[in-house]
C-alpha cells in the first residue's frame, strides 16, 4: 500500500461486503480500476458475481484474484511427511482450484476481459495465470503469462498488451454484417467482375478477410441493404444489428456521424472515398458572351476612337473633293461615310469611293487598321469557341449554372439528399434532384455518367468508381475538362463499425492496423479504386459550333432586322404624310 501511494494512486480497502461493487461504480471514476481479491475471504465469490451482473469484469476493470490453494506453509521444508498427510494436501489443493476455475466458468469473462489470478507457489512467490473465453459458448481459457517474487518483482512471459497475448481465437465465431445495395453483388466478392458495383462493401470485404485470417476466426456474416438510419428512435440496417448486439463488427465501412456515436463504436478507416458532384467543364460561351472577350476594355475603346477618328477624316476629305471638283450631282453626308466605316469593319464594299490622294491614303489606313483588328478578332473568337469555362467552383455556382444535376441511386444518397437542412442543398434537392411531379435525377452510375459525357449535366456519386467507367467508355478527348465539387456531403471517411458491448473491439483494432501497416489496404484500394483519368487528347479534338455559341450574334442581327423593320414603317409614313 505504501508502495502505491508513493506514486499517487488512489488506493482504497474495503471489506467483501454486499453492493460494495454498486455504491463504487455510482461514483463515476473515469479511467481503469484495479480490484484485487482476496479469494480466501468468504464473500469473495458473490463479490465477483455481483460484478459479473454490473459488467464490471469487462475493459475498464482489472482484477487481481490472490489464492494460497497451491501452497501450504512447511510443505517445501527439508523435513519429511507421512505418505498420508502429502495425499490429503494434494487432494484438497485440486478441489480448490478445480472449484475456482468451475466458478469462473459460468462468469461473464471474454476476450476484453483483465482477470489474473496470483497462486501462491511458496511464501515470496506467485504464479500469475490469466483467464478469459473467447466467446460466452467456450470454454475458459487458464494461461500462464510470468510470476512474482518479492526480491525480482512481476516478470512476465508474455507480452504485456492482453490484446497481442490473445490474438489467436481459434475458430470462434465473429458476428458480421455487410451491406449490399445489389443483388448480383454476393456472387462477384471474390473476383473482378463489376468492380464498380458495390465497390466500397468489396473492397471493405476484401480488407475484412485479411482481418479474419490474422485473428483465425470463423465468421457468420449476415447480409443487410443499408447501412443504417434512426426511424422512430431505432436503427435500421447495419447500425441496428450493432446497436442490439446481434452481430460484433460491420465489415462494410459507414460515415461516422453524431447520431451513430451513441449506437455503436468506430475503431477504424480503411478505403478514403469521396463523393462529389463530377461534370465535364461547359463551354465558355455557355456563361458569358465570347463575342466580347477577345479585346479588352481598353483596346474595344481605342479601336472604336481610331475608327471614329478616320471617319471624320473621310468625312473631311471627301468633302473637299466635291467642293473641288464640283460635281453638283453627288452628294454626300455623315450616313454615308458611316456605313463605308462598317462596311469595311464587315469586309463589305462601298458605292462611295475616294477620288483624292488624301481620301485614298485615308482609305488604305482604314482599311489596314481594321483587316488587323479582324484578323486578331477571328483567332481569338476561335480560340474562345474551344474553351470551356472555369468560373463553377462552388455548390452555389453549380446551382446558378442551369446545368441538369443528379445522384446515384442508392440508400445514402438518397438519405442525405432527403435531409439536407441549409437552403442551397435543399434547393438543390427540391429544384433540380428530386423536383416534384416530374422524373427525378437518381440514376444509375452508368446512366448518369452517360449524361456527363453528352455534357451540361453533373453527376453526384463515388468517384473512384465513377473513374473506372470513365477511363472505360470515354474518349480520351472526353476525359479533359472534368471537375468535381466535393462540398454536398461533407464528411470524414468511413470507418469500421462494432458493437459497444462486442469483447473483439481491441482485437479488431490492431487486425485492422496490422493490414494497414502491411500495406493490404493500400493494395486492395488500389485494386478497386482509379484515379481521376489523365486529359491526353485534348488536341485533336473537335468542337463543332452551336446555337448557343452564336447566340449573341443571332440576337444582334434580330435586333437589327427590328430596327430596319421600324425604320422602314417610319419612312413609308413620313412619305405618305409629306406627300412624295
Amino acid at each position: 500500500m505504501m508502495h502505491l501511494s508513493r506514486h499517487l494512486l488512489f488506493l482504497s480497502v474495503h471489506p467483501a461486503s454486499q453492493d460494495i461493487l454498486a455504491r463504487f461504480q455510482a461514483t463515476g471514476r473515469d479511467g481503469y480500476v484495479t480490484f484485487v481479491l482476496d479469494m480466501d475471504c468468504d464473500n469473495a465469490t458473490a463479490l465477483l458475481q455481483e460484478a459479473n451482473e454490473l459488467q464490471m469484469l469487462r475493459t475498464q476493470y482489472r482484477w487481481l484474484l490472490l489464492q494460497n490453494s497451491n501452497y501450504t506453509k512447511g510443505s517445501h521444508s527439508k523435513k519429511t511427511s507421512s505418505p498420508h498427510t502429502s495425499e490429503c494436501v494434494n487432494r484438497t489443493r485440486n478441489i480448490s482450484e478445480t472449484a475456482v476455475d468451475a466458478f469462473l466458468e459460468h462468469l461473464n469473462i471474454l476476450l476484453d476481459s483483465d482477470i489474473t489470478i496470483a497462486r501462491r507457489i511458496s511464501e515470496k512467490t506467485f504464479l500469475l495465470l490469466e483467464v478469459y473465453k473467447r466467446s460466452a459458448l467456450e470454454c475458459l481459457v487458464k494461461k500462464r503469462i510470468g510470476n512474482w517474487s518479492e526480491r525480482h518483482g512481476v516478470r512476465l512471459m508474455t507480452s504485456p498488451v492482453i490484446s497481442a497475448r490473445r490474438f489467436n481465437l481459434h475458430k470462434t465465431v465473429l458476428k458480421a454484417v455487410m451491406v449490399v445495395t445489389d443483388n448480383n453483388t454476393m456472387d462477384h466478392l471474390n473476383d473482378n467482375v463489376d468492380k464498380h458495383i458495390d465497390t466500397y462493401s468489396k473492397t471493405n470485404y476484401a480488407q475484412f478477410k485479411y482481418v479474419t485470417e490474422i485473428l483465425n476466426v470463423s465468421v457468420n456474416m449476415t447480409v443487410t441493404n443499408t447501412w443504417g438510419y434512426s426511424v422512430n428512435g431505432s436503427w435500421t440496417g447495419l447500425t441496428g444489428f450493432l446497436q442490439r448486439e446481434e452481430a460484433d463488427v460491420g465489415s462494410t465501412g459507414m460515415f461516422v456521424l453524431k447520431e451513430r456515436l451513441s449506437a455503436v463504436n468506430f475503431i477504424a478507416a480503411t478505403t478514403p472515398t469521396r463523393s462529389a458532384f463530377l461534370f465535364r467543364r461547359p463551354p465558355l460561351s455557355l456563361m458569358m458572351n465570347i463575342f466580347t472577350l477577345p479585346f479588352s476594355r481598353a483596346v474595344w475603346l481605342v479601336s472604336v476612337a481610331l475608327i471614329a477618328v478616320i471617319s471624320f477624316l473621310l468625312y473631311a476629305a471627301f468633302r473637299w473633293e466635291f467642293r473641288e471638283i464640283g460635281d453638283e450631282q453627288q452628294t454626300m453626308n455623315w450616313s454615308d461615310v458611316v456605313l463605308l466605316s462598317l462596311g469595311a469593319l464587315c469586309q463589305q464594299g462601298s458605292t462611295l469611293e475616294a477620288r483624292g490622294i488624301s481620301g485614298r491614303i485615308i482609305s488604305i489606313v482604314l482599311y489596314i487598321a481594321v483587316i488587323l483588328l479582324y484578323t486578331s478578332y477571328s483567332a481569338c473568337i476561335v480560340a474562345l469557341l474551344q474553351s470551356t469555362t472555369d468560373s463553377i467552383r462552388t455548390l452555389e455556382d453549380l446551382y446558378r449554372s442551369g446545368m441538369g444535376l443528379g445522384a446515384v441511386d442508392v440508400v445514402y444518397s438518397r438519405h442525405f439528399f432527403s435531409t439536407a437542412s441549409d437552403p442551397l442543398r435543399r434547393a438543390i434537392y427540391t429544384q433540380k434532384i428530386s423536383p416534384p411531379g416530374r422524373r427525378s435525377n437518381f440514376l444509375s452510375v452508368n446512366e448518369g455518367l452517360d449524361r456527363v459525357k453528352k455534357g451540361l449535366f453533373a453527376f453526384h456519386h463515388e468517384l473512384g468508381t465513377g473513374y473506372k467507367i470513365i477511363s472505360d467508355t470515354f474518349l480520351e478527348e472526353e476525359k479533359c475538362g472534368l471537375e468535381t465539387i466535393t462540398c454536398f456531403v461533407d464528411f470524414v471517411d468511413p470507418w469500421i463499425s462494432v458493437s459497444k458491448m462486442t469483447p473483439f473491439k481491441e482485437t479488431l483494432s490492431i487486425a485492422y492496423r496490422i493490414i494497414h501497416e502491411r500495406g493490404l489496404q493500400v493494395r486492395e484500394n488500389l485494386r478497386y479504386y482509379h484515379k481521376k483519368p489523365a486529359c491526353e487528347g485534348l488536341g485533336s479534338s473537335f468542337v463543332s459550333v452551336g446555337i448557343v455559341d452564336c447566340y449573341p450574334a443571332l440576337l444582334a442581327l434580330l435586333y437589327g432586322l427590328l430596327c430596319s423593320v421600324v425604320v422602314l414603317l417610319l419612312e413609308i409614313l413620313a412619305h405618305k404624310r409629306l406627300g412624295f
